[in-house]
């Protein structure tokens, strides 16, 4: 296997085996222990600073699943990115917003890079934050349109 499958394959499996089943042992085997998780509202140094939010997150939104179509995973000798789904439930308190009960689904990309090794080293999430929020009751509609 090159290493742009082994990176792509990779990426699959921090989306859904890390994200949406919580697989701890995965996680320890392709996320570097100095792992830097980027979001535009948090900033997480760790695998283990990030292994708690995946555990944290997998417990306010149920049944967490993250969705990667097989041609929406881009990767290169040292970078990788995804585009990927998120569906739930919403039935924990998230960012002080408590539990609505609904449904919710965003969409997002995630940005890898990689160790020479093919540890996965930094994470960085560009999603719809505002339409979850939205969704979940966490944000007022300014304008109706």
């Amino acid at each position: 296997m090159t290493r742009i499958e082994e990176n792509t394959k990779t990426v699959r499996e921090f989306m859904e085996l890390v994200w949406s089943q919580g697989d701890v042992e995965v996680a320890e085997r392709i996320v570097d222990p100095n792992f830097q998780f980027i979001l535009a509202f948090a900033h997480l140094d760790g695998r283990d600073a990030f292994l708690g939010l995946v555990q944290r997150n997998r417990g306010i939104f149920e049944n967490l699943t993250y969705s990667v179509a097989p041609d929406d995973i881009v990767a290169e000798e040292l970078k990788g990115a995804a585009f990927w789904q998120m569906d739930s439930k919403h039935i924990g308190t998230w960012r002080n917003v408590p539990a609505s009960n609904k449904q919710v689904s965003i969409s997002g990309m995630t940005f890898f890079r990689f160790s020479e090794d093919g540890k996965i080293i930094e994470a960085r999430v560009q999603n719809d934050v505002m339409s979850l929020m939205n969704q979940i009751g966490g944000i007022k509609k300014l304008y109706d349109f």
